[in-house]
């Protein structure tokens, strides 16, 4: 592949990862608990490439890789830096005001982590996610038994007068370890640390932590991105037209 076609193309690449990941960005900018994801980007190695499962037959692979630098792999991070906590009256609303500390959730694939402290009450009196899942206390699932419910600053929740149960809390010492899953839950990676439970976390009462998503720093990376996009497609485009010209004046001229 000529040279400049190999980088543009490389170049395009990474620009149409970045707009998926600010898009997704954007679309939660005001979802509860999440958090923004960016792109690494990294120098492609040799033994990524086809050219070399083909280094034995192909003994010249390698040298016509070094030849052709600036091809680069990107990988997805996320940014854990906690978003803004604001006051919201609901008294099932809780905020982590620790960057590490995560609620445990119950679901169908096992344990999972999230910052989104939009709580409810299922049909069966269940301390739940936005989206139905149980959270989990420092006992069990914790079930709501009255009126008048609300869960405190150092996360025991009280029903009806009584305490039912105290969230369950972990401590992650490196957050960059968790798999991101959906928008803002998280799992445990095997061979990871585990994390450490919390007898006295720092809860908001009454609020949420909103996504550290900035939504004018997003637009201008969507545009960057996207200018980026067509730039890289045109240069492709005009190498394509350039090498297409010197292949039919070299006929040309051998005629």
């Amino acid at each position: 592949m000529d040279r400049g076609t190999y980088a543009a193309a490389s170049g395009g690449l990474i620009s149409l990862a970045k707009l998926h990941v600010v898009n997704n960005n954007l679309a939660n900018a005001n979802t509860p608990g999440f958090k923004r994801q960016y792109l690494i980007r990294e120098q492609q190695g040799f033994e990524d490439t086809l050219t070399s499962k083909l280094n034995e037959s192909m003994p010249f692979a390698q040298g016509d890789h070094d030849r052709t630098p600036g091809v680069v792999q990107v990988r997805t991070a996320t940014d854990f830096s906690i978003g803004s906590i604001q006051n919201t009256g609901r008294k099932l609303d809780v905020a982590l005001e620790n960057p590490h500390d995560f609620f445990v959730v119950n679901t169908p694939e096992g344990r999972m982590f999230t910052r989104a402290g939009n709580f409810s009450v299922d049909g069966e009196g269940q301390l739940v996610t936005a989206d139905g899942y149980a959270m989990q206390g420092d006992g069990g699932p914790i079930v709501l038994e009255g009126a008048n419910s609300y869960i405190t600053s150092g996360g025991v929740v009280m029903s009806g007068g009584n305490e039912v149960g105290r969230l369950l809390v972990t401590r992650f010492e490196d957050p960059a370890a968790l798999e991101r899953v959906g928008s803002n839950r998280y799992r445990s990676l095997p061979g990871t640390p585990a994390p450490v439970p919390q007898e006295s976390p720092s809860i908001a009462p009454s609020s949420l932590e909103m996504s550290n998503v900035s939504a004018v720093q997003s637009v201008i990376e969507l545009i960057s991105a996207t200018r980026g996009f067509e730039l890289y497609t045109k240069t492709a485009s005009s190498i394509d037209q350039m090498n297409e010209q010197a292949i039919s004046r070299v006929g040309s001229s051998s005629s």
